[in-house]
């Protein structure tokens, strides 16, 4: 049996609201769905518990918010929603509570939804919970950092939640070298039902206190968002690494994240579960671990919702439509007066009942407006991530295409050139197999660790900016795409050495034989005048002081290791084959920087 480790090191208070989202992009800036099995309608008095203490406690702004369902202004600019929908007994079988917050930067909209599953509904689906957090930028969305709301935190671990066969816990698992908690984590990482990722630290070889520190950071974090694990020594991280493979384990002081689908006996697919190396964890002064909950949030909203949710619906609430009508019609008829005052006073209180309900079909109207203005933001950014997906699967496709252009050319060079060979009578050094070349990186930090291996390339750009790239989704390719490119360049060097005259955008043009090649069309060797203008101060990056004085240089020419997307990242270089390093000077390695067609 699993055991829950909250003693990595003592625990401390941790700040309201997690603070390790990125920047706002699409409205739905964090959701996940918790699975609660076994759950019956005490459910709802659960979560309606958690997250009206919650709402009341959230910055101590809405101590009198209250648990009853209908539509409440807790001040001028903050407004909470609570409805519920009941089977035909009169039982609840729904809930769902929305705050909305409209604040000068933003309205943030966190909704909490409770439902249970229907009879002959599958036992492992009993219920289903789901917290969701929108934001809506008033203006420029740069600076609004959004975190995932602190109520997940506690319906945690006040539910129970399940994923698969795996627990969703707040702090780790621990696992201990027993064979079968070991195969039970294992069974976790391969249940095909599972829909988090799941987060596998291994414990230190020796205390290291900034280490435990870290991860009592991290777990807390990513609960809700991924189950997590932690060998607890260093007799468990072997007993994992026998069971799993070599290829998807998890070294003593890393922490791994296992995203859906893991295939152990597939050798390849250990490099889509993304790690953060021992020596990283450890470095006082590397940011790689906040990633981790980073990752954790971002593929959890990105998940799919169960179906008990996706096919939920809230209709307006009725009850409350009901007793408007009811006021109205108890409205006392007009009646012949006993005396002035009585009829003036009847007429006052008629008067302050109409304007009662006046007032409240006001604010009726405006919530409607919002929440249709609300919506409508959000089908354009549903429909906005739409038409990037698409993109980014015909660009995905495209460069499939490509790929198997460039090997189709490959194998009909080779086969050109082994028909000669066998027409020259050389049939041994045709059928001689060649050297395998070096496998490309799975990441930048892999990238960044093999650097040495080009020797006329000077690196001197930021280790943290170009690791920092292995935050997104696409950064496999595009450090494989890193490594042809720095191969090119330092094959480009070599050349330049041995008399080749030409530039690097020549060398691109036509490849001397056996030299490693890079397409032209991806070659920039300069900027436009007006982006230099603007921006030039960007293009500034470090060089020897044999170089110049200054220890900096102007490098424009820039490889494109992508087209599409905000990030496009780019290898600018300095060429400096004839001067007094006789090598190529790649100084950075990085996000597309500032140009003037950037928004």
């Amino acid at each position: 049996m699993l055991t829950t480790s909250a003693s990595l090191l003592p625990t401390r208070p941790r700040p309201a609201e997690d603070s390790s989202a990125p920047g706002v992009h699409d409205q739905l800036v964090f959701r996940t769905a918790l699975t609660v099995p076994h759950a019956d309608r005490s459910l709802f008095e659960a979560v309606r518990s958690e997250t009206i203490t919650w709402i009341k406690t959230k910055q101590n702004r809405y101590p009198d918010a209250p648990s009853t369902s209908g539509v409440h202004h807790l001040d001028a600019t903050t407004v909470l929603t609570s409805q519920s929908r009941y089977d035909e007994k009169g039982a609840e079988w729904a809930l769902r509570i929305q705050l909305r917050e409209d604040r000068p930067e933003a309205t943030w909209r966190t909704t909490v939804t409770a439902v249970l599953a229907l009879p002959g509904t599958e036992p492992t689906a009993a219920a289903a919970v789901a917290v969701a957090l929108e934001c809506f930028p008033n203006g420029n969305p740069e600076g609004l950092r959004p975190g995932r709301p602190a109520i997940v935190e506690k319906l945690v671990a006040k539910l129970r939640p399940v994923d698969g066969c795996g627990r969703l816990t707040v702090h780790a698992l621990q696992v201990t070298r027993a064979r079968a908690q070991v195969n039970d984590l294992i069974e976790v990482l391969c249940d095909p039902d599972r829909h988090h990722p799941v987060v596998v630290a291994a414990r230190t070889t020796d205390p290291d206190p900034l280490w435990s520190r870290r991860m009592r950071q991290v777990m807390p974090q990513c609960a809700g968002s991924a189950g997590l694990y932690l060998l607890a020594d260093e007799a468990a991280v072997d007993a994992f690494r026998r069971e799993i493979g070599e290829h998807h384990r998890v070294a003593p002081g890393a922490v791994r994240t296992f995203l859906t689908g893991t295939d152990p006996a597939w050798p390849p697919d250990a490099a889509r579960h993304r790690f953060v190396s021992p020596a990283r964890m450890r470095d006082p002064a590397d940011r790689a671990w906040n990633a981790i909950a980073r990752a954790a949030q971002r593929h959890a909203t990105q998940a799919p919702i169960p179906q008990l949710l996706r096919d939920l619906r809230f209709p307006d609430d009725e009850a409350a439509t009901q007793r408007r009508r009811d006021a109205l019609t108890a409205v006392p008829q007009p009646r012949v007066p006993d005396d002035t005052l009585n009829e003036i006073r009847h007429l006052r209180e008629e008067n302050a009942l109409l304007l009662g309900l006046l007032r409240t079909a006001d604010e009726e109207i405006e919530e409607k407006r919002t929440s249709t203005r609300l919506a409508e933001r959000t089908t354009a950014s549903l429909e906005d991530q739409l038409a990037r997906a698409r993109q980014e699967s015909l660009h995905n496709l495209q460069d499939a295409v490509e790929a198997l252009e460039e090997a189709q050319r490959a194998q009909t060079e080779a086969n050109q050139l082994r028909s000669r060979l066998y027409q020259q009578g050389r049939h041994e050094d045709a059928t001689t197999p060649v050297d395998e070349p070096h496998p490309l990186p799975t990441s930048f930090e892999e990238l960044w660790d093999r650097r040495e291996t080009f020797t006329r390339v000077l690196l001197t750009a930021d280790r943290e900016t170009c690791i920092d790239l292995d935050d997104n989704d696409r950064a496999r390719v595009w450090a494989g795409k890193a490594w042809v490119a720095l191969r090119a360049l330092d094959s480009y060097a070599e050349q330049a050495q041995s008399g080749f005259k030409g530039a690097f955008y020549d060398f691109c043009t036509a490849p001397l034989p056996g030299a490693q090649g890079w397409p032209a069309k991806q070659v920039a060797m300069a900027e436009g005048s007006a982006t230099m203008d603007q921006f030039g101060g960007q293009r500034v990056f470090p060089v020897p002081e044999t170089v110049d004085p200054s220890g900096q240089a102007v490098m424009e020419a820039h490889l494109k290791l992508d087209s599409k997307g905000a990030t496009s990242p780019r290898v600018h270089f300095l060429d400096d084959t004839k001067g007094t390093t006789q090598k190529i000077i790649v100084g950075y390695i990085g996000p597309h920087l500032r140009n003037t067609k950037t928004n």
